[in-house]
């Protein structure tokens, strides 16, 4: 960059006195009266110091120009109109410097022409159609002949070495029917793909339609999947935002993913009320290197805490957590100013964690640790009272005893009308929650409540990912199975949201919309890798696994729910709690969890007698 830089002053200072020295040729000939040539000299100098000055001032050296918009154009016309009128002024005050003033404007053209062509020739350069460059790779068909497919195609056009090679554009808007952009001609409509992708030997499509609803979305993707069998690969672009930020490059493509089906809105959050309990305040984050802790570290750290405090049992994933987080860069623009400590440790360790609290003075806990794994649990139903229920009071009366200013506690769906030991183990954290909050006002208690995150840990995608890697079959454990789905980002970004409205162990309940049906989601993933369901790859039902449901809940029957500030966020009517009672149960499920001899269906019962919506038997 440096070197480029050097090479493009050296380059500005020949072409301003060669613009100076025409301007003056253009103006009298070859006959110069002698009263400007006696002065020629020090013209030069003083043009030449005042323009390369002028670029600085206005960053010009600073501008990559194969990518310039018409902000850097301007930019560059305002440094040489001003350095233009230093000159003019200059020999105003000074007559010696010898400037006729009718040479201001072929001066100031001639400046525009050498030193602006030289800049914008690679940004023009493809637009012209003598000198463009051979492409090699894949015959591209881009679906969308808006802003998106049109930044597509002018970077294919850039790197003739991507790999791409713009064939023509699908459109349904008539008016773009025959049309060319960039050189690329607009083919036909949607319904015109396949004869289009037969006739000109396509290799590949690019669907450039960023903003495409779900359902629009889905029939690109059939028509692409349909023509796997002629070796078709497909890609999208990515979000709007990066449209929008002119981000996109080739390296953005990227295969469809689930989520891009999902057509959930950007959530926007309510910054200032996040701010005021995150921004330089000291944040502990147990189960943070899980899928959600993770993620929640990366949102947490875009308002500046003071201090994240990481708590994981898994040494593995705090590391991986911390290779992250070295390159982890909120803005994009600068890294962040926080103290980080990575602490291994089990929250079940009562005596640690009181000492992490007591020398770390947290304000605010997420309490992300929990086994979610609903087939493990059922084998292991001890090992998780003990983690998802002591561990989560063991952190819970810490919070109290150190005055924590607010406890966000991580639930789940599948703690709903229960059919798990794993749900119902998170049910009786939720009543932890809740009775602490009505006997203690100090600490800010509550819990947020959401179903499956696409990516996660144990999520049925990755899975199905190697599966189809594989070549099949894809395991689905019932036809009819449904789940919610949300991304990891905007699960996290509505916990932190949901964390500054929390005052009295509110459950909130974030909006999942509608349910997947999970053979559904088999069939895309599959279409999305190319392939034909139940011809390329088999998708194999094999029968609920133990504590799983048909499909999940979001509220109980005793539950409703009131709106909250945050459109995707609503509070669920607490069900009344016998504080006396569920303590007495606490004490009495430890013990027996931690008794020699207990059995699974032991602790089963004392679950059931805790949770009365707890049912084993229920599909």
């Amino acid at each position: 960059m440096l070197k480029q830089s050097i090479l493009n002053i050296i380059l500005d200072i020949i072409l301003i006195n060669i613009s100076l020295i025409l301007a003056f040729f253009i103006r009298f000939g070859t006959e110069i009266p002698p009263e400007f040539v006696n002065h020629f000299g020090l013209l030069l100098i003083f043009a030449t110091i005042a323009r390369i000055i002028v670029f600085f001032s206005f960053n010009i050296y600073k501008i990559i120009w194969k990518y310039a918009g018409i902000k850097d154009i301007l930019r560059l016309v305002s440094a040489v109109t001003v350095g233009s009128t230093i000159i003019v002024t200059a020999v105003f005050f000074n007559r010696d410097l010898g400037y006729p003033r009718s040479v201001v404007l072929i001066d100031w053209f001639l400046n525009l022409f050498l030193i602006g062509g030289y800049r914008l020739f690679p940004f023009i350069k493809p637009h012209i159609i003598l000198i463009k460059p051979k492409l090699k790779g894949k015959r591209t068909l881009i679906i969308g002949a808006g802003e998106a497919g049109t930044m597509v195609v002018r970077e294919m056009e850039r790197n003739p070495d991507s790999g791409y090679v713009p064939v023509g554009f699908i459109d349904d808007d008539p008016s773009k029917i025959n049309m060319r952009i960039h050189g690329i001609k607009v083919l036909g409509k949607t319904e015109d793909i396949k004869d289009i992708v037969q006739q000109l030997n396509i290799e590949q499509i690019v669907i450039a339609i960023p903003s495409a609803p779900p359902n629009l979305l889905k029939k690109f993707i059939d028509i692409c999947a349909s023509l796997s069998h002629l070796g078709v690969k497909f890609k999208i672009v990515p979000g709007i935002t990066e449209i929008i930020n002119g981000e996109v490059n080739l390296s953005h493509l990227k295969e469809i993913e689930f989520e891009d089906l999902l057509g959930r809105e950007e959530v926007k959050l309510q910054e200032e009320n996040i701010s005021s309990y995150l921004k330089d305040k000291k944040v502990l984050i147990t189960g943070a290197g899980g899928s959600i802790g993770s993620e929640l570290t990366k949102q947490v750290l875009k308002f500046n805490p003071k201090m994240l405090i990481l708590i994981d049992k898994d040494e593995y994933n705090i590391y991986n957590l911390e290779m992250e987080l070295n390159n982890f860069n909120p803005e994009s623009k600068r890294k962040f100013n926080t103290e980080i400590i990575s602490i291994i440790s089990d929250i079940k360790d009562e005596s640690k964690m009181e000492r992490i609290i007591e020398k770390y003075k947290p304000s605010c806990i997420f309490h992300a640790a929990a086994y979610k794994h609903v087939p493990l649990m059922e084998e292991n139903p001890d090992e998780a009272v003990k983690n998802n229920i002591y561990g989560t009071k063991v952190m819970a009366d810490l919070a109290i005893k150190y005055n924590v200013d607010r406890f966000v506690m991580i639930s789940t769906d599948k703690a709903v009308n229960p059919t798990s030991v794993m749900g119902a183990s998170k049910r009786v954290a939720e009543m932890i929650i809740q009775s602490l909050a009505e006997q203690h006002v100090n600490t800010k208690f509550m819990s947020v409540r959401f179903g499956n995150v696409l990516g996660s840990r144990g999520s049925v995608i990755p899975l199905f990912e190697k599966q189809i890697a594989k070549g099949g079959p894809v395991t689905v454990t019932h036809p009819d199975v449904t789940r919610y789905f949300m991304s990891i980002e905007e699960a996290s970004q509505l916990v932190i949201q949901a964390g500054s409205m929390g005052e009295k162990g509110e459950i909130f309940v974030l909006d999942m919309g509608q349910q997947v049906k999970i053979s559904d989601l088999a069939k895309d993933l599959i279409k999305f890798r190319g392939y034909t369901p139940d011809i390329d790859i088999k998708i194999k039902y094999i029968g609920l696994r133990p504590g799983e449901k048909l499909y999940e809940e979001l509220l109980t029957q005793q539950e409703g729910l009131n709106p909250s500030f945050h459109k995707k966020i609503f509070i669920a009517k607490p069900e009344k709690i016998n504080i006396k009672k569920l303590e007495k149960d606490l004490e009495d499920i430890i013990k027996l969890v931690n008794s020699k001899d207990v059995t699974k269906e032991q602790i089963i019962n004392k679950l059931k007698e805790i949770v009365p919506s707890y049912n084993p038997k229920r599909e």
